[in-house]
């Protein structure tokens, strides 16, 4: 991809890995919401968007260190709303998807942490993202953390990954020429594995053009554990999300990991009977967010599905408190609380 450069290459021998998100965090990265435009202009739906951020910002920070960026004009009302447990950091932002605006941050052999930017790009140029795209960088100065620079674009919510040498993806999101124009899934596929240290990738198809992702990973599947992993599904979907989600599964049953190990997938039904009205929104309890000592996931309001994706979570993550949280003004934007989340490992 000749318009990027790469500004720093791995040492042969620093053995990269990408930690599980389940693994202990140093701290949680957020970013604040800071375009009133991108929510309809100033007023009082993009103040609720700002205050259902804070919020969830302060539950976090009841079990883990919260590190919000924001530009230092944004400090009082952030500060206001996040409340006294959660760190401002002084770095200016367009809007509040840390996941796939920061860093991914992965770890070399010796236990240092470094930033993998992956050029966020405003999903293939769909957003405004002057500052967002300087988020990764940031981030990873303020830590002291090594900053790599893919030479791919993409995005953090764009891959998902069990710490055991494991990657999941979607062809729609990274083989698509809004973002890597003229290379190819296995040009993709390579860097991903160099700059990661993931050993086996598996490509599901995806969907292009139906949200602004084209198919983000962390909305369909996520690994609870290696050889293990939770789906969003919608039943009797003959959509083409649907046919999407089909083929996925069909793909998980005859793939093995890193390790051989072939795959279980529990199943969440997406929420039905939710109270928002938005042609946006994601209904998908796979979209949560692992903290230390808790998991974040969010309360639809659909009764039958909430209590039944808590139910199946604390089954499938028994060490950790399910924490359900009334979140609809990020879901209703078309992404959720994992998306608006960025794990700094120890």
């Amino acid at each position: 991809m000749p318009e990027i450069a790469i500004k720093a290459a791995w040492a042969e021998d620093w053995k990269v890995t990408v930690p599980s998100e389940t693994e202990p965090h140093a701290r949680t990265w957020m970013a604040w919401p800071s375009t009133p435009a991108v929510y309809g202009g100033p007023g009082a739906y993009y103040e609720s968007v700002q205050e259902t951020l804070g919020r969830l910002a302060a539950a976090i920070a009841e079990n883990e260190p919260v590190a919000m960026a924001a530009a230092k004009a944004e400090h009082e009302l952030a500060a206001k709303l996040c409340g006294p447990k959660v760190e401002l950091v002084d770095i200016a932002t367009d809007d509040m998807w840390m996941r796939d605006s920061g860093p991914v941050f992965v770890r070399g052999g010796d236990g240092a942490v470094a930033g993998v930017d992956f050029n966020f790009s405003g999903w293939g140029n769909k957003q405004a993202h002057a500052r967002d795209a300087e988020i990764a960088a940031k981030v990873s100065l303020h830590v002291g953390a090594a900053h790599h620079v893919a030479d791919i674009r993409g995005e953090g919510g764009g891959i998902e990954y069990d710490g055991d040498g494991t990657l999941l993806l979607t062809e729609s999101c990274w083989v698509n020429d809004n973002r890597n124009p003229g290379l190819s899934r296995a040009d993709i596929e390579g860097q991903l594995k160099a700059i990661l240290g993931v050993e086996t990738v598996i490509w599901l198809p995806g969907v292009r053009g139906l949200d602004i992702t084209d198919g983000h990973i962390d909305g369909s599947f996520r690994f609870v554990k290696p050889g293990l992993l939770v789906a969003s599904s919608v039943t009797g979907d003959t959509s083409e999300w649907g046919r999407a989600h089909a083929e996925a599964l069909a793909i998980l049953a005859r793939s093995k990991d890193a390790r051989g190990r072939g795959f279980e997938v529990v199943s969440i039904p997406a929420a039905t009977d939710v109270r928002s009205t938005s042609d946006d929104f994601l209904t998908s309890y796979d979209n949560y967010y692992i903290g230390n000592g808790a998991l974040y996931t969010p309360q639809f309001g659909d009764r039958k599905a909430d209590a039944f994706a808590q139910e199946t979570l604390g089954r499938l993550h028994p060490q950790r408190r399910i924490v359900q949280l009334e979140v609809d003004r990020i879901y209703e934007n078309g992404g959720g609380i994992h998306c608006v989340t960025q794990q700094q490992p120890r």
